[in-house]
């Protein structure tokens, strides 16, 4: 049989569009093009990366020849939910098969996918065609493949699949909720099948310290760490922005005068030159990624993304929280900053106090039981035990620094009603003039009373009932860590409808962790809002301070040890500054400026009618000592 030198087929227009190379276009030039915003300042208009020249360059990334895994460690509000949608619709239009989309909870997942993603989706002429239908566990695509749908806390959603391309959405949170596990390893060996194929986006702000997951991946695991560089509009020189970096203007010290006048600059560390807010966006759109140590052909590449470089941040807001974050000593502000400006982790000091340091934080110059000048109210905790009281009374400045002017340990529900409404301190160098307690705390307790009818909690709860009067409360420590440092539960309800009963008895709930950090932080040398002891302080209160230590547990978290059984004072002392938290509503601050308000209106004399029935109300009976004091 003779077989002709040549073949000629002849194909169908449909088999030529199979067959016909596929042209895969970078991502960056693929989602300008093809890609619609949904939400912000740029909704309604195609995907502008010249908006956000940062993100082209991660997008390109994890579609290389070579890479399988792209991390993204990012402050918020700098695009990170466009970057991930784009590279999964990339995927869809490109590399049919099966891909996962994966989100903390269930609640964040359904409305990602329902207002974020699928309009996106379906707001694409490229791209409507291939939706064919969508559940609660996984989008269908006309072409055969699925995208599925999976919670940090649901491990069914993660099982038995196999997928190409994967995409993780605030890896750091899924660890904390999922509660057993690793959510993060199990999601990965979702894709080991497709081997150098695979892809793996994840994203994600870092939260709290060093331990974080993000910043694990981007600094350890990966095989580069991409910064973002910029070129300084004045000189010309490369340089990778950071918070050390940003300036204030007019040495203004008010965060909220900073925004209004908009007096934060980024300070060119080579020229001095002060950027404005525009100076920024023209350094940015001229940078480009760089790796700390170059790899040839890396498999994981990370990228560090801080709010400096984000057009939508303001230099200025982030001055603002700098300057904040900067004169108090709260370790929460602190942490935010750093994890949400500056996308980096923030890692408290490790607090190991000692007697003598405690004692050497004493004011010669302020006698015992006597309030400084400066004090504006007086707070009061109290530790409960079976058969006394432990008390320590502080005075508060306007700007929370704080003095110990009174301690010690009481026997009955008398004495604790005495100290704290009847008990005046007189006021150094105002002959005459003296100041009560503001707002007190009690521990709730709950072991049993020296008369074994009721629990202390109990008692506690009928005497801040009978004998409150809106300034003794009730507290309970919480076990955890809690996301504001003071709460509340109500413990008065209707027996019905559960609902709280008018007036009734709130139950105040301390994160005491960070309530006890803040005390000894308040304690150091270099405190911004510093504590400080009255000259008569002896060895037993500062033997109680020193009773528990910070330290770091074998899983990287920090806990509390105790070091002695009597801590009772520091933790009177703990609830004395809780009283004056931010979040104990109506807090101290929010009372001053009520207070400022009131005076710039009208002149209103301390202890007067019109005191008790202006527009504070209730709030400002309870301030009237406050009110007194800084009226003079």
């Amino acid at each position: 049989m003779t077989v002709p030198e040549s073949v000629r087929f002849t194909f169908t227009a449909a088999e030529r569009d199979i067959y016909r190379k596929r042209e895969r276009p970078p991502v960056s030039a693929w989602a300008s093009q093809h890609i619609v915003v949904q939400d912000g300042p740029y909704a309604g208009s195609r995907l502008r990366l010249d908006a956000t020249p940062y993100l082209g360059g991660i997008m390109d990334t994890l579609y290389q020849s070579g890479v399988e895994e792209v991390d993204v460690c990012a402050s918020p509000q700098g695009g990170k939910s466009e970057l991930m949608f784009a590279c999964l619709l990339y995927s869809i239009a490109h590399y049919p098969g099966p891909k996962l989309l994966a989100m903390p909870d269930e609640a964040t997942l359904a409305r990602a996918v329902t207002k974020k993603f699928l309009p996106r989706l379906k707001g694409s002429a490229a791209l409507r065609r291939v939706y064919l239908r969508d559940n609660k566990d996984a989008i269908e695509l006309r072409d055969g493949s699925t995208i599925y749908l999976s919670s940090a806390l649901s491990p069914a959603q993660r099982a038995s699949v196999t997928v190409l391309h994967e995409f993780l959405d605030e890896v750091d949170l899924y660890r904390q909720l999922a509660g057993q596990g690793d959510p993060i390893n199990e999601l990965r060996e979702r894709t080991i099948s497709y081997g150098p194929k695979r892809r793996v986006l994840a994203v994600a702000k870092p939260m709290g310290d060093e331990t974080s997951t993000i910043w694990t991946m981007v600094t350890k695991e990966c095989d580069e760490l991409r910064r973002y560089v910029v070129v300084c509009p004045c000189c010309g020189t490369l340089q990778v922005m950071t918070l050390d970096n940003v300036a204030v203007l007019d040495g203004c010290t008010d965060p909220r005068e900073i925004k209004r006048r908009r007096l934060g600059r980024y300070q060119c560390p080579h020229c001095k030159y002060m950027w404005t807010d525009h100076a920024r966006d023209v350094a940015v759109g001229r940078g480009e990624w760089r790796a700390d140590e170059a790899v040839l052909r890396p498999r994981r590449v990370g990228f560090h993304m801080c709010s400096l470089i984000y057009p939508f941040v303001s230099l200025s807001e982030i001055a603002a929280d700098k300057v904040e974050a900067e004169s108090i000593d709260d370790d929460k502000v602190k942490r935010e900053f750093r994890n949400g400006r500056g996308a980096l982790p923030f890692t408290p000091v490790e607090i190991d106090t000692k007697p003598e340091s405690v004692l050497a934080r004493r004011a010669m110059w302020l006698p015992a039981k006597t309030v400084p000048v400066e004090a504006v109210a007086v707070t009061c905790g109290i530790d409960t035990q079976a058969t006394s009281f432990w008390f320590a009374v502080l005075a508060w400045g306007a700007s929370l620094q704080s003095w110990l002017i009174d301690y010690g340990q009481i026997a009955t529900w008398e004495d604790v009603m005495a100290l704290v409404h009847e008990t005046r301190y007189p006021i150094l160098g105002r002959p005459g003039a003296d100041m009560g307690i503001w707002r007190a705390a009690i521990d709730s307790g709950g072991n049993v009373s020296e008369h074994q009818v009721l629990t202390r909690t109990e008692e506690v709860y009928a005497w801040c009932r009978s004998r409150g009067e809106g300034r003794l409360f009730p507290i309970k420590g919480r076990s955890r860590e809690h996301y504001v440092p003071v709460s509340w539960s109500v413990v008065d309800k209707l027996p019905k409808s559960g609902r709280a009963i008018p007036g009734g008895l709130r139950l105040y709930l301390l994160d005491v962790g960070y309530l006890k950090r803040l005390v000894f932080k308040r304690l150091s040398p270099d405190a911004r809002q510093p504590m400080l002891l009255n000259a008569g302080t002896e060895a037993t209160y500062a033997k109680h301070m020193a009773a528990e230590r910070l330290v770091r547990a074998r899983s990287g978290t920090f806990v509390w040890e105790a070091v002695s059984r009597e801590n009772h004072l520091l933790d009177a002392t703990m609830m004395a500054h809780a009283c004056t938290d931010g979040s104990w509503t109506p807090s101290l601050q929010y009372l001053l400026a009520q207070a400022d308000e009131q005076e710039a209106d009208q002149a209103i004399a301390p202890g007067s009618a019109a005191n008790e029935t202006s527009t504070l109300a209730m709030a400002a009976r309870r301030a009237s000592d406050i009110l007194a004091a800084r009226r003079g």
